[in-house]
């Protein structure tokens, strides 16, 4: 076991959505503008939802548009009203009369925020080239506005002062066609959409990319450039359920850290594959991460070793050469080996996922069954890599004679969720410190807060059947370890 610290991020094919972020400051507040594009497999980006977690807003940016973040101390005084959009108070009413020119017929999208950035109302609704006439009801207040049509954007405020209205709406009343373009009109090369924060809020984007999705959490602080990382690796949707974690009394070589509790888990999904060399070196090298394993840029762990070269007896791993981290021959998908817990974990956060707990990675293995293997009551030569002369409680292997290494992932059959290696083959890195299980049923667990040493699971193929089992587990590595026997999986957001 080296004592060391590896960073480790694996990149298959690997789309990169960037957002470039530009901040300028003033007096007591500042704001800055986020842009979207892609690039790699898909060459547009359909959608990012922008969720801010600690005021609980949200708002949707579509393709080709831009996010405005503006804090919350300036957002009364912004924006000013664009010339081309009038606002008419109906003091009979208690409604709002909002008239705008569209120059091209399509579906506009208006939208009214209130101050702490949470969107009261929206409507879609298709106008004709011309100015158009929508009638607003909103309860008593002061509102940000924002229009978007085909080539044409504008924003105004709004102070409902003498509306009764408990409810939001938005109604069309009227299209006057213009013959040619009206002169207050204020065309925008693009779309922008506005949300409010306060310093130290966490906001999360999530974007979308055909068949893709990758999330990148953030707290606006400064100028910076942060990518999505749309990957295409494999992974099975695990449904969310309760299942009885650890092992009964009455199994067979069972340890006294399994005491069984009862755990509920919301769904998620997880990689199908242990993470392979391919994939981990095409994240290193896109990182231009050097021969050292550091990556001075990591979110979390910048001055951490995040994966060494393989060598010797068990040279199955990646080596360092010419600038670059290659795959030994033979190994490219063979799981990644040499990987600190810091590595996984920071590879887990760059493809926008995160590592299994503990119990998210027992739940997936088991699929469904209380047996100790997902195979049943035995494990065979013919069901995972591990060490063949030592099967299960009395069982027998056609073979005895084991690989003895690595071996390519998904080589056996996967389980009843579609995960392959959840037995042997390597050790899996958990999120989890390692402790005593509580007593009491248990919702999401993520274990305790701090510790020495993390969590791994699934037994590797050095180890004897019984270090396969669904519920044995280990706490011996602290998170600067890496073995040629540790690699580990991810976990994202169903």
């Amino acid at each position: 076991m080296n004592s060391k610290t590896t960073f480790f991020r694996s990149a298959l094919a690997a789309v990169l959505l960037v957002i470039a972020t530009s901040q300028s400051y003033a007096t007591f507040f500042y704001s800055y503008t986020i842009q979207f594009t892609a690039s790699g497999v898909t060459t547009s980006v359909g959608s990012v939802q922008v969720q801010n977690l600690t005021k609980g807003t949200s708002v949707t940016v579509p393709s080709g548009n831009t996010l405005t973040l503006t804090n919350q101390t300036t957002a009364i005084d912004a924006p000013a009203n664009n010339a081309g959009i009038r606002i008419l108070q109906n003091a009979g009413t208690g409604t709002s009369t909002l008239t705008f020119y569209a120059d091209q017929a399509g579906n506009t999208l208006v939208d009214a925020y209130s101050l702490d950035g949470r969107k009261v109302v929206e409507q879609s609704t298709r106008l004709e080239v011309g100015d158009n006439s929508l009638e607003l009801s909103l309860p008593a207040g002061m509102y940000i506005l924002r229009v978007s049509g085909a080539g044409y954007a504008y924003s105004a405020k709004l102070q409902s002062q003498t509306s009764t209205a408990t409810q939001a709406g938005i109604k069309f009343l009227s299209n006057t066609k213009v013959e040619a373009p009206a002169p207050q009109k204020s065309k925008a090369g693009s779309i922008t959409t506005t949300m409010t924060y306060s310093v130290g809020d966490q906001l999360l984007y999530t974007a979308t990319s055909g068949a893709y999705v990758a999330s990148v959490p953030d707290v606006p602080a400064g100028s910076k450039t942060t990518n999505f990382n749309f990957a295409t690796i494999p992974t099975s949707t695990i449904p969310a359920g309760t299942f009885t974690m650890g092992s009964p009394t009455t199994e067979v070589n069972r340890n006294s850290d399994e005491t069984q509790h009862q755990v509920t888990l919301t769904a998620f999904r997880m990689s199908k594959y242990e993470i392979t060399n391919a994939q981990y070196a095409a994240f290193l090298n896109a990182k231009s991460i050097g021969s050292n394993g550091i990556w001075p840029a990591a979110p979390a762990y910048s001055t951490q070793i995040l994966i060494y070269a393989s060598s010797g007896s068990f040279d199955w791993g990646l080596h360092y050469t010419n600038s670059q981290w290659i795959p030994v021959v033979g190994y490219e998908n063979a799981p990644v080996i040499q990987v600190t817990w810091y590595g996984a974990a920071e590879y887990a956060t760059f493809i926008g996922g995160a590592l299994p707990t503990e119990a998210q990675w027992e739940y997936a293995c088991r699929a469904g069954t209380t047996t100790p293997f997902n195979t049943g009551n035995f494990l065979t030569n013919l069901q995972a890599n591990y060490d063949w002369s030592v099967p299960y409680n009395g069982g027998a292997n056609t073979v005895t004679t084991s690989p003895a290494k690595t071996q390519t992932a998904g080589t056996y059959a996967a389980n009843a969720y579609g995960l392959s290696d959840m037995h042997g083959n390597v050790w899996e890195w958990c999120y989890d410190w390692y402790s005593t299980y509580p007593a009491t049923a248990q919702n999401n667990p993520t274990g305790p807060a701090t510790g020495l040493y993390r969590v791994v699971r699934g037994g590797c193929w050095a180890n004897a059947a019984r270090y396969c089992r669904s519920a044995s587990r280990e706490g011996v590595f602290t998170p600067s370890n890496s073995l040629f026997s540790i690699g580990f999986r991810v976990t994202l957001l169903p």
